[in-house]
């Protein structure tokens, strides 16, 4: 049986506040830390963008329990992540084989339960499930907080690498020292994949990913388009319009209007093994897209990059220092897209309203030499 996230969501909500009723434990702070930890799970549903800005949490609670197993409860879309960042956690996965996680989860004697999933219920039922005496999470939705031992704030516009480290607040580990820009940035340290399906042009590149996960992230093609023209002509940069497995469409249709209008050393890659996408961003001077897990990666792998904001929140997933930009038209309204859910909107300008000479303005910023002075 595999779950698709809509469904997934669907039962969360219908299904979900009945079992937190149902298996209410008593919290607080009296509960002790074990002794020895063993055995540790980890839950974080979500896509690309909350795997990699788990991962600094992930080593921050491998360095303080280096015998310990961590299991990590996930979706498959994030088995590649896992692989590729070489961690030290095994994937569980609750979406394609539902029973068998739920089985595994009752055989195996966990001391240490973290959920990192900010709202929804099944995590907080699958950390109770687990049998772990010590249950972390979010103290965010009352329906569910009663499951966990210990509650964490949740800080609604704090970068979210930076809340996934404050769970470990309760296990007396501090966060890393440093820039959290600059961890989360140096997150991903793989070597290059020895044989890539689809080698990197020879010239300097950019790519640009001109899809989107939600059409209330969709920046007009054209406008994509027209971005990439003027990157090619004037800055002499090969473009590559990438994206996952559904964005083929849009990448090449983009990469057809680019080649229409002029444009030279034009290609498109989709749907490709992530450590082909990573390799390739890796090698980029560019990135150019809309808030993803792909702009994430890009960010990851130490890639300058343009990411436009609209309804999601740029405190929260952005970072902004000398490699990477945001571009952002701030409306009233926004940021609207809180907890994997969008509220309704027919306008959407806080997309509309980027300009492409904002976001050329941006990649002539990174692309400019670094001054003398």
């Amino acid at each position: 049986m595999v779950l698709g996230s809509g469904s997934l969501k669907t039962l969360d909500a219908g299904l979900g506040p009945l079992l937190c009723g149902v298996l209410t434990r008593p919290n607080g702070h009296d509960v002790p830390l074990p002794d020895s930890v063993q055995r540790i799970l980890v839950l974080r549903p979500g896509g690309m963008g909350d795997m990699l800005l788990l991962l600094p949490m992930l080593d921050a609670l491998h360095a303080r329990y280096p015998a310990a197993v961590i299991d990590l409860l996930c979706e498959q879309r994030n088995v590649e992540v896992i692989e590729l960042a070489k961690r030290h956690a095994t994937p569980l996965l609750y979406d394609q084989r539902p029973l068998r996680t739920l089985r595994h989860l009752r055989r195996h004697a966990y001391d240490l339960a973290i959920d990192t999933e900010q709202f929804h219920h099944f995590s907080a039922v699958m950390a109770v499930l687990s049998g772990s005496p010590l249950r972390i999470g979010f103290k965010i939705n009352p329906r569910r907080n009663p499951l966990y031992t210990h509650l964490v704030n949740y800080s609604l516009d704090a970068p979210e690498a930076s809340q996934f480290l404050r769970l470990l607040e309760p296990l007396g580990i501090k966060a890393p020292d440093g820039d959290l820009a600059v961890l989360t940035t140096q997150t991903l340290r793989m070597p290059p994949t020895d044989a890539p399906a689809a080698p990197a042009p020879a010239r300097r590149y950019a790519v640009v990913h001109p899809g989107a996960t939600t059409r209330y992230k969709q920046w007009a093609l054209q406008n994509f388009v027209d971005v990439a023209l003027r990157l090619n002509g004037q800055c002499g940069l090969d473009i590559v319009f990438a994206g996952g497995r559904t964005d083929g469409p849009v990448a090449a249709q983009a990469a057809a209007t680019l080649t229409s209008q002029g444009g030279s050393g034009v290609r498109v890659m989709h749907g490709r093994p992530l450590a082909e996408v990573a390799d390739l961003v890796r090698g980029a001077t560019l990135f150019i897209g809309a808030d993803s897990g792909l702009a994430h990666l890009a960010r990851a792998t130490g890639t300058p990059t343009v990411v436009l904001f609209g309804p999601s929140d740029r405190k929260k997933w952005g970072i902004e220092d000398a490699r990477h930009r945001v571009v952002c038209k701030p409306q009233p309204c926004a940021p609207c897209f809180i907890f994997g859910y969008h509220r309704p909107c027919r306008e959407i300008q806080c997309m509309h309203r980027i300009t492409v000479e904002s976001v050329l303005a941006s990649c002539r910023e990174l692309l400019a030499p670094p001054s003398s002075s």
